[in-house]
């Protein structure tokens, strides 16, 4: 992630109250892959909606919202508030309350497989949002309905609200649990574009939905170092 993409973040996220920058540092090239590779028809739903700051970032970068209202983020007249809010370009549906977004894209994609319309859903899950029990539901429902157009994208950076992962719920082994609930699990480790567009031809290819898990635990110390000189 370049230092200047890094700024804008960074601005955004101290426009919005100063929340959740590590969160939105870790998803933002995720988010932007995927705006990168999507199709007109496609969907993006960012379930971890507290990174709003990287999802405004990726909108602005693209041409979708402009300097003048991310200098009015976070007023009561602005549609860029701490969570994403339908009606701000590129997003259909507002989220942020953790655990809804799979659920979301379940409905959107069977919609859209029962009217016979070519539609990817991708949705990016936070990894604390798993401790969440409805994600598990709809990762069962994804599953039992066949709904291959579904890419779901964990950023595994380690942490969540109240501290480390592993020390606030286990989440390990993370693969094996969406295996057992009839995903095709990947463990990322290339760039996030070439990624996704491997999980696209994955889950056309074997019929089943298909999860990205990203790991970026060491991503708030790298962050720090560049926070510390002044990179953003």
């Amino acid at each position: 992630m370049d230092d200047d993409f890094l700024r804008t973040v960074r601005r955004i996220s101290d426009k919005l109250g100063g929340n959740h920058i590590y969160s939105s540092l870790s998803c933002a090239d995720i988010l932007r892959a995927i705006f990168h590779v999507k199709d007109k028809n496609d969907v993006v739903l960012l379930s971890k909606g507290h990174a709003a700051p990287a999802l405004y970032a990726v909108l602005m970068e693209m041409g979708l919202i402009d300097e003048e209202e991310i200098e009015k983020a976070g007023t009561p007249s602005s549609r860029l508030q701490t969570h994403p809010e339908r009606g701000t370009p590129g997003v259909l549906l507002s989220s942020g309350s953790l655990g809804q977004g799979l659920s979301m894209a379940n409905g959107i994609a069977l919609a859209a497989k029962m009217d016979g319309v070519r539609r990817r859903i991708f949705v990016v899950l936070g990894d604390g949002e798993l401790d969440e029990g409805q994600i598990w539901e709809a990762a069962a429902t994804t599953a039992t309905y066949e709904l291959n157009n579904v890419i779901a994208i964990v950023d595994r950076n380690g942490r969540q609200l109240t501290g480390p992962t592993h020390e606030i719920k286990i989440k390990e082994p993370l693969a094996g649990r969406w295996s057992a609930f009839g995903w095709r699990p990947v463990e990322c480790s290339g760039s996030p574009e070439e990624e996704i567009l491997r999980a696209i031809d994955l889950a056309e290819e074997t019929g089943r939905p298909t999860v990205l898990i990203f790991r970026a635990v060491n991503v708030h110390e790298e962050l720090q170092r560049r926070l510390w000189r002044g990179a953003c």
